[in-house]
Parts: structure tokens; C-alpha cells; sequence
């Protein structure tokens, strides 16, 4: 009988939220850390194991609802949700259209390194080795995914390209002030980040404890 799984992992509450989209805040809630530790039961191993094979940067409800269910009983945490717009950009095909020689489509049965991570919704991706070559490449790769992938180093990207397949590239950094218009060299690929208003919600919070030990 399958005894179950022991997750460890190291939290800030509410961390996966932006800053700016959590109102009444404390100021420990951003400075203070915390060690959760939570047990997938035997019964729900099965969609543990489905959740964490969908790469990186995908949501994972299981994992929500156990970190929504610690921070309720530890923290006594009680929020509600409000509609808000959060700037963010719009990853489109510049003017002179994509550039299909360095945003090339993904061929059948074409070698992808061993080291490539599987990555949201699709594709994988070999992150930046060495601060001397500041190249992420990707394989396999839909324009969706790579939003995904650029909203998570920065503001929320929606995909407004139109592209529906899937390419191989490789995208250079360009420095790390956390914008990802000025961080990404989306421009070699015959792209560019328009800026935006994103739908979205901000998290207000009525009621939070800091958690006393174990």
C-alpha cells in the first residue's frame, strides 16, 4: 500500500501573488519566512504525480489548495477578491513579421539535449548556463508557452501573436531590472512586448495571523 508523499518547501505567504495585487499586507508577510511542510495522502498520489509532470511555470491547483489550506489553518488567513487591471504586455509580430530564421519551426523527430526542461503548455527549454552566454533556447515551443515563460521573469504577457505552431529559438538577456520589454531580446526574433492593461484581481487580505511553531 503506498504510503503517501512528504513535501517540503520553503514560503513566503502569498508570494505567488504580485506585491501590488495584495492589499492590507503587514509588512512581515514580505519579509518574514516560513517552512511548510505538507503529505500527499495515498489516495491522491496519482494526480500529485499527473501535476508535477506538466513542466515549468504551470499552476498547480493540488498545490494551491495545500498552501491555501495551510496558510487558513496556520496564519488563520481570510481574504476576498476584487476585479483590477495589472499593466502587463502583449507579445506580438513586429511590423516586418516574424523572423523565420532565427524563430524557426519545430521539426518532426528533430534532437532536443538531454538537459531541456519541460516547460507550460508545451515545449522545453535549456535555461542560461553562464552569465557569459545569457541565452535561454527553446525547442518545440508555442508562442503561448513563451508568454508564460516571460510573464514569470516579470509583468504578465499575453500571447497577441497569431502564431499557432511551434518553433525552435533561442532568446538573449539582456539585463535583469525585471521588465521584460527591455530584459528579453524578443526584437531578434521579429516579435515585440506592447504594453497593456491585463484583466486580473487583487487579493484583499481580511484577516492574517503570523503562525506560531509546530
Amino acid at each position: 500500500m503506498p504510503l503517501g508523499v512528504a513535501i517540503e518547501f520553503a514560503y513566503l505567504p502569498l508570494r505567488t501573488q504580485r506585491k501590488e495585487q495584495i492589499v492590507n499586507a503587514p509588512a512581515w508577510l514580505w519579509s518574514d519566512e516560513f517552512d511548510f511542510v505538507g503529505k500527499v495522502g495515498p489516495d491522491d498520489l496519482e494526480e500529485w504525480r499527473m501535476s508535477t509532470q506538466h513542466g515549468l511555470y504551470r499552476p498547480s491547483p493540488m498545490l494551491e489548495a495545500m498552501l491555501q489550506a495551510a496558510l487558513a489553518d496556520r496564519c488563520k488567513l481570510a481574504v476576498h477578491r476584487v476585479p483590477a487591471t495589472f499593466p502587463g504586455f502583449a507579445l506580438v509580430v513586429s511590423s516586418r513579421g516574424p523572423n523565420r530564421k532565427r524563430l524557426a519551426e519545430a521539426k518532426p523527430d528533430e534532437t532536443i539535449p538531454d538537459n531541456a526542461q519541460k516547460m507550460y503548455e508545451d515545449g522545453k527549454m535549456v535555461p542560461i548556463l553562464s552569465s557569459d552566454d545569457p541565452v535561454t533556447h527553446f525547442y518545440e515551443t508555442s508562442m503561448v508557452s513563451l508568454a508564460a515563460v516571460l510573464s514569470s521573469w516579470g509583468a504578465p504577457v499575453e500571447d497577441q501573436t497569431g502564431l499557432t505552431g511551434k518553433y525552435d529559438f533561442a532568446l538573449t538577456r539582456l539585463s535583469t531590472i525585471g521588465d521584460p520589454s527591455v530584459d528579453w531580446d524578443v526584437a531578434a526574433l521579429g516579435l515585440k512586448l506592447k504594453p497593456i492593461k491585463i484583466q486580473t484581481e487583487n487579493i484583499v487580505i481580511d484577516h492574517i495571523e503570523r503562525p506560531s511553531p509546530n
